[in-house]
């Protein structure tokens, strides 16, 4: 082995975080430390404050350093002193040999906190500070687990509760949408996911058969992120001109429902772009709005409504639309022939659309973009386009 594969692996990156969320998680066990010390002082005297002091400390670097952690969560913190300190006050009443009972309340602690899934390393050190912690925490018996361990336990936790919300809230004001799965019948467009499923990912953890400091959830969140941020390299190079598709078959507002049937389906596609003397778009005809608008008719089979509706009406007036322009969506969410495909490839998700318009700069249609033209730009090699 290297010398430099050495170094990595006993010296191998510690963190991944932004120098401001470091300065905020240091700030924030700084203040609760200094709360829990004062409480310590006040409820303990002696060497028993200090020795409590530091198993608050390691709880610190859990709860502020590593909130995504299993061990830092609410319950395994409470859980992890209580039921550790528990332990350590059990033995320290029951054997009288003070080396023994630690031993014994070091390995009772892991038990019982793997038993009650509340498994946090610095409990250990409160159940060894009711063995170790002299007359001043003996004296206390089972008080100790109220006071000053729970007093203590209860400071931290409301900081802790504090910082995530605090945290929480400066997350959501950076962070990248993470939504951007949209499926129709059997296919899966863009980062649909993961291809395993949660139960999968928790045998596959489970069969590692060692204590993972990562949830299921967390983990299945960093695939997806991951997954995103390939295709959101892959598609910043592109620009809408570069991946739409071209000639586009357009109708107007006048266009009989028939003809934009048939147009339809003698191209096999699934939306019409309508537009104006000066090609300008004003609305979108899909297969959509077809359905749409035949349910309100009263036939009992779709085909009968869908063909009720394309129907000319030979009477002056009509109880149905007529036209294309009478079914269309309007306003259309359009893109320019210059913009990042990364940009309007979200649209399709938020606005539950298949199809895009790309325009020019004097918004006059040029092309349409539609989620195979995204599906075949993520498809191709990073340094090829889809012409290529």
């Amino acid at each position: 082995m290297s010398l430099t594969a050495t170094l990595q692996r006993w010296f191998p990156p510690q963190s991944d975080l932004s120098g401001k969320r470091i300065l905020i998680s240091a700030i924030a066990a700084l203040i609760s430390v200094v709360l829990v010390a004062l409480s310590s002082r006040q409820l303990l005297e002696g060497i028993a404050g200090p020795f409590l002091l530091a198993s608050m400390g390691a709880s610190s670097v859990l709860l502020f350093v590593v909130p995504s952690s299993p061990m830092s969560r609410p319950w395994p913190f409470v859980g992890g002193h209580l039921m550790a300190g528990l332990v350590g006050v059990s033995c320290a009443q029951l054997i009288p040999d003070i080396a023994l009972a630690a031993a014994v309340a070091a390995g009772g602690a892991i038990l019982v906190m793997h038993l009650l899934r509340c498994m946090h390393p610095p409990g250990s050190a409160t159940a060894l500070l009711a063995v170790v912690g002299g007359d001043t925490v003996h004296d206390l018996g089972y008080q100790f687990l109220l006071s000053p361990v729970a007093i203590n336990v209860a400071i931290m936790l409301a900081c802790t509760l504090l910082y995530w919300r605090l945290s929480r809230l400066l997350r959501h004001t950076r962070r990248r949408p993470l939504e951007t799965v949209i499926e129709r019948g059997e296919e899966k467009w863009l980062a649909s996911g993961p291809a395993f499923s949660d139960e999968d990912l928790r045998q596959a953890m489970a069969e590692m058969d060692t204590f993972l400091d990562i949830s299921h959830k967390d983990l299945k969140e960093i695939y997806t992120r991951a997954e995103q941020l390939a295709h959101g390299r892959r598609l910043g190079r592109l620009r809408c001109g570069e991946v739409m598709s071209q000639p586009v078959i357009t109708v107007e507002f006048g266009t009989e429902l028939e003809e934009t049937w048939q147009l339809l389906e003698k191209y096999d596609i699934r939306g019409l772009p309508v537009i104006d003397r000066a090609r300008h778009v004003i609305g979108i005809v899909t297969v959509s709005d077809f359905v749409h608008h035949a349910d309100q008719l009263p036939h009992e089979t779709l085909a009968e409504r869908l063909a009720h509706l394309r129907r000319r009406t030979t009477r002056l007036e009509s109880d149905k639309p007529e036209v294309a322009g009478q079914i269309m969506t309007h306003p259309v969410l359009t893109a320019r022939e210059d913009q990042p495909l990364s940009e309007v490839a979200q649209q399709f998700t938020a606005n539950h659309i298949h199809h895009i318009p790309v325009v020019d700069p004097k918004r006059k249609l040029v092309g349409m973009l539609t989620r195979e033209d995204v599906m075949a730009a993520c498809d191709c090699p990073a340094d090829k386009t889809p012409q290529d």
